[in-house]
């Protein structure tokens, strides 16, 4: 059992344990689906969704991975030291904002990089020229998600300004589905017949330098014929579909459990209140447990009298609002709890009700956004 320590503020009994193999089996799981030729590209943005982006990658990087993608150049030079053998896909695309150094810097590190915009590319060019360096970029093809790529017009015209600007690369060619975690998947087909449709045009489908990528994690399982050269898995890597799945074609688990001990065990009186607001007052006399963990842990307030944590075999019910750094649960029925006992905060079981499915739930959210609030002053332990 590994601990990092390497961040001042970390609180050693706020404990997100990620278990390496469950990370390692959901990647096999997942390169299952796809041809041995195609890539895997490992996302760990949004330090790796909660999980502890060096200690993801310290895992995979001698694993089943042959990219890693992060979604700025600050988060590339962070894993930069800890990866040797795959590239880094940077997917926040290059614009005129950006300083400079910046893209040298990228350029210098092999970062491969995308562009959205002929600005960016011309800006990429003004930055790179008098150097001898060469920046390996990916076209970002706008096909309907309507966000950040570029429309077939203006990529055609980028396809055709490169054969003459040396310092950039084309190295790949990318597109994201809006709708491919819908059960209604028309759209998205919709948008891979673009992306097909503008590859042919321009002679680029099978040209076997460009790395061509297409699939997030619900495309990865559920469109087979869009996975092109390569798949970008971000959510399914860490055991979750992007919405619970009733029959899916591989069974991916989750990789992290959070836990916290208990620090004050209180007896209060029928009739008292809990916490702000008191919008908590006991039916009954009841022993309360105090968890040192709340909001600003990544533990949401809208979770304050509706969730559960685990303690032992007990689910004990969140009472009172959750604070800033505490939370106050009802440990009543837990035959000799006691002060230090760890607190399952997190469980890593899918139909746990203190599992992410369940938590997403109770607040209107998507798991996406419960794990990667978890703080990063959590102490990442890896099993």
């Amino acid at each position: 059992m590994k601990v990092y320590r390497d961040q001042s503020l970390i609180r050693p009994d706020l404990q997100a344990h990620l278990y390496s193999e469950r990370l390692l089996d959901n990647v096999r799981a997942l390169r299952s689906l796809c041809s041995p030729a195609t890539r895997f590209c490992a996302v760990v943005k949004a330090n790796a969704y909660g999980h502890g982006i060096r200690e993801v990658v310290n895992i995979l990087k001698n694993g089943p991975v042959d990219f890693f993608a992060v979604a700025t150049f600050y988060e590339a030079l962070h894993i930069r030291p800890l990866v040797r053998r795959q590239p880094i896909l940077i997917l926040e695309p290059i614009h005129p904002a950006q300083p400079a150094e910046q893209i040298r810097l990228c350029a210098a590190a092999g970062f491969h990089c995308v562009l959205a915009s002929l600005e960016g590319f011309e800006w990429a060019c003004r930055a790179l020229a008098g150097t001898e360096r060469i920046l390996a970029i990916h076209l970002n093809l706008e096909t309907g998600m309507g966000r950040c790529g570029m429309d077939p017009q203006e990529a055609a015209i980028l396809l055709e300004r490169l054969s003459s600007r040396t310092m950039l690369r084309l190295a790949g060619i990318l597109t994201h589905y809006a709708t491919a975690d819908e059960e209604d998947l028309s759209f998205a087909w919709e948008q891979q017949r673009r992306f097909d449709d503008f590859l042919q045009t321009h002679r680029l489908k099978n040209r076997p330098d460009l790395l061509i990528h297409s699939c997030n994690s619900a495309a990865a399982i559920k469109m087979p014929q869009a996975h092109y050269s390569m798949v970008r898995c971000g959510i399914s890597m860490y055991g979750y579909y992007s919405r619970p799945a009733s029959n899916p074609p591989i069974v991916l688990k989750p990789v992290l459990k959070l836990q916290a001990p208990l620090t004050l065990i209180k007896k209060i009186k029928a009739g008292s209140s809990v916490g702000y607001g008191r919008t908590f007052v006991a039916k009954r006399d009841t022993l309360t447990g105090l968890v040192p963990l709340g909001y600003a842990d990544g533990y949401r307030r809208v979770f304050s009298n509706k969730a559960v944590m685990k303690l032992g075999n007990y689910f004990v019910p969140v009472i009172g609002r959750v604070c800033m750094d505490q939370v106050i649960v009802d440990v009543t029925d837990v035959p000799g709890a006691e002060i230090g006992q760890m607190v399952t905060v997190i469980d890593d079981e899918h139909q746990s009700p203190c599992g992410v499915y369940a938590l997403a739930e109770l607040a209107d959210t998507i798991c996406y956004e419960i794990l990667t609030l978890i703080h990063a002053h959590v102490n990442r332990i890896v099993h």
